[in-house]
């Protein structure tokens, strides 16, 4: 029998209601844990230190030479998907660094974010997989 996958953050209410719990596919658990290991800052999970992003240690450092920056960031999220998320294989992982204008009431911002995207081969069906996100820097939130 296969193993069902859950969505995050899982819904305990309804699992002491007894009711049926939300599944997802393989693939879209594999999208959510991508994205949960992305916006894990280091020591927030407290059964290893290790799990989570440079981004949280990069997020208001704007001022650093944006390639360092990309670099510094792929590097560690392309360490973090290899050793956390053993379903995929081949990975590959591409980072860019953009600007966006934010309109609220009477303010105009500038706001840097990372367009994410992580290719490679899911093991266990031998399709390719292909994840992209969008996460706003300093401080760090979602598109």
């Amino acid at each position: 029998m296969a193993k069902p996958y859950y969505e995050a953050p899982f819904n305990f209410k309804r699992f002491f209601e007894k009711k049926p719990l939300v599944k997802m596919s393989l693939r879209d658990s594999i999208f959510q844990f991508i994205s949960i290991i992305i916006t894990t800052y280091f020591e927030e999970y407290t059964f290893d230190d290790e799990f989570g992003s440079a981004i949280w240690e990069t997020d208001f450092d704007l001022l650093v030479n944006a390639n360092v920056l990309k670099e510094h960031i792929k590097y560690s999220l392309t360490d973090q998907i290899e050793r956390y998320e053993k379903r995929l294989t081949n990975i590959e992982l591409n980072i860019e660094l953009k600007e966006s204008l934010i309109e609220n009431s009477n303010k105009v911002r500038l706001k840097k974010y990372l367009l994410i995207s992580v290719t490679g081969i899911i093991i266990k069906t031998d399709e390719s997989f292909r994840f992209t996100g969008d996460y706003y820097l300093a401080p760090l939130s979602y598109k």
